[in-house]
């Protein structure tokens, strides 16, 4: 059951669904409106009135027999009439279809039958009834209409449209003349009753409703399936490319492009998507090249600044070396010695950018454990003390902890370079919206405004943490130390780091 459930929760099943049911109640609608429409046609217009006389006129010809008789058949015709008045008469049209009429279950006195010879006499009359009686004159009793009806069909001239009509009390009066085959008129079949009988048609009309309704519902329900699946089908896929475009986007591969060339709002969408992928990729590699481009000016500057002056000075404690070698070679020794220090410090310079161009696996280790194996080789070298703390660990995107990390190598070789620093505190916290990253040292401090415009980094710094949506803040005066504060905002978790238990922190 759980499996069938979540089968409908997809799109596609869903659509195939309310198709289904739009076009079921859409079909129903029309045809409520249709039957609708045809019953008030048959209701408010003379098409019963119509159908009765026809039916009537077309059914004389099997009285005129009984009448045809000298004397007439009367029995016949009485059992004739009765059986009329209870079964409904059925005639044949001209074109060879079949009518119908029947008063069903009208009480008696709403509906009379009678047959009147030329005289306009009496011979047949069902149900009874106290105003005629049979053998005597017809009792036309203010029905005036009716008399002058049955003196019409005594005429032999009259059709069948002719020989009803309603009166102002909504009774049906029909007059339809019995003739021989040769035309004589023998006598009148008349009729007295209402206008549209409904407890005989309205079973049927019910029965055609109800029929037609559960033939329409299933056929209106298979179209509605049949083309809501396919429509369906093709619209989920097109979806689906849509969706495996963005997963693959999603994971930084933007060479993946929507291949739609519908000219609709799904193919409009897809091609626009795909031009924000371009984009994308261009701009990630416009930023990838502008980054390398920085790096590169700031190695050059740092080789500049420092590994190109070392030498230069280096070569000119050697010239010097070389000039007092012969008349003063105690001097001549200790300019040699100051060459010696200054290609140590050389040295020095040229590990620390070659520790910062090797590329650091972050995703196998983590920002943490990447941070204090870089910390512990970077102290071991400068001889420069480094306590790290960790609060509230929880993982970081990929980029994320790379960026932190070259903002931490960037921090740090500033410190050796410049601050002559003997401790460094090293502070990673991570609280439920925001991280943290505080690097603290002990050494001669700077102006920070004086410090960013000579370029010792902190412009790289910055425009590092800007690209992550966060921010830098630098705290430092001559002789007061160093504070940096490196900021992120991180998406709300739905449990919070315990940064206050033991286990959750690290020294």
């Amino acid at each position: 059951m759980p499996r069938f459930r979540s089968l409908f929760q997809g799109l596609s099943w869903k659509l195939t669904l309310s198709y289904t049911l739009v076009t079921v109640a859409a079909l129903l609608v029309v045809e409520v409106l249709g039957l609708g429409g045809v019953l008030l046609f048959v209701l408010n217009s003379n098409f019963m009135p119509r159908l009765a006389s026809q039916v009537l006129v077309a059914s004389t010809d099997q009285i005129a027999p009984f009448l045809d008789e000298s004397p007439p058949d009367l029995n016949g015709l009485n059992s004739w009439l009765t059986q009329a008045a209870t079964n409904g008469l059925q005639a044949t049209t001209e074109s060879g279809g079949s009518m119908s009429f029947s008063t069903g279950a009208l009480p008696e006195e709403n509906a009379l039958w009678a047959v009147l010879d030329t005289h306009q006499t009496v011979l047949a009359l069902t149900p009874a009834d106290q105003s005629q009686a049979t053998g005597r004159p017809f009792n036309y009793a203010a029905q005036s209409e009716l008399e002058a009806l049955v003196s019409a069909a005594l005429s032999g001239e009259m059709k069948p449209e002719q020989a009803y009509l309603v009166d102002a009390d909504r009774q049906l009066l029909i007059a339809a003349p019995i003739q021989t085959n040769q035309g004589e008129v023998l006598g009148v079949l008349v009729f007295k009753g209402v206008v549209l009988p409904l407890e005989q048609p309205l079973p049927e009309l019910l029965t055609l409703f109800g029929g037609s309704l559960v033939i329409f519902t299933l056929a209106a329900g298979a179209v509605g399936t049949v083309f809501g699946f396919f429509t369906a089908r093709t619209l989920s896929r097109r979806l689906r490319t849509v969706s495996e475009a963005a997963d693959s986007w999603s994971r930084g591969d933007f060479s993946v492009f929507i291949q739609d060339r519908s000219k609709d709002e799904l193919g409009q969408l897809s091609n626009r998507l795909n031009l924000m992928a371009e984009q994308l990729q261009n701009l990630l590699q416009a930023r990838l090249e502008l980054a390398s481009l920085e790096e590169r000016n700031r190695l050059a500057r740092d080789l500049h600044d420092s590994v190109k002056q070392q030498v230069f000075a280096t070569a000119m404690q050697v010239g010097a070396a070389r000039a007092l070698m012969v008349r003063n070679p105690q001097a001549a020794a200790e300019h040699l010695n100051q060459a010696e220090s200054l290609a140590r410090q050389a040295q020095s310079e040229l590990n620390s950018l070659i520790r910062e161009l090797r590329p650091v696996n972050m995703q196998g280790q983590g920002l943490v454990p990447a941070v204090q194996d870089y910390v512990h080789n970077w102290s071991h070298q400068t001889g420069i003390a480094a306590e790290i703390r960790v609060e509230g660990e929880r993982p970081l995107p990929l980029n994320t902890e790379l960026a932190l990390f070259r903002i931490l190598q960037e921090a740090l070789a500033n410190v050796s370079k410049h601050s002559q620093a003997t401790q460094v505190d090293i502070h990673l916290l991570w609280q439920q919206s925001d991280f943290t990253l505080t690097i603290l040292d002990n050494g001669r401090g700077f102006e920070p405004l004086a410090a960013a415009e000579k370029g010792f980094g902190l412009n790289s710094m910055r425009e590092r943490a800007q690209s992550l949506g966060g921010s830098l803040k630098v705290d430092s005066a001559p002789g007061e130390g160093t504070r940096l504060i490196i900021q992120l905002n991180l998406p709300a978790q739905v449990d919070s780091p315990k940064a206050e238990h033991p286990e959750n922190l690290r020294e």
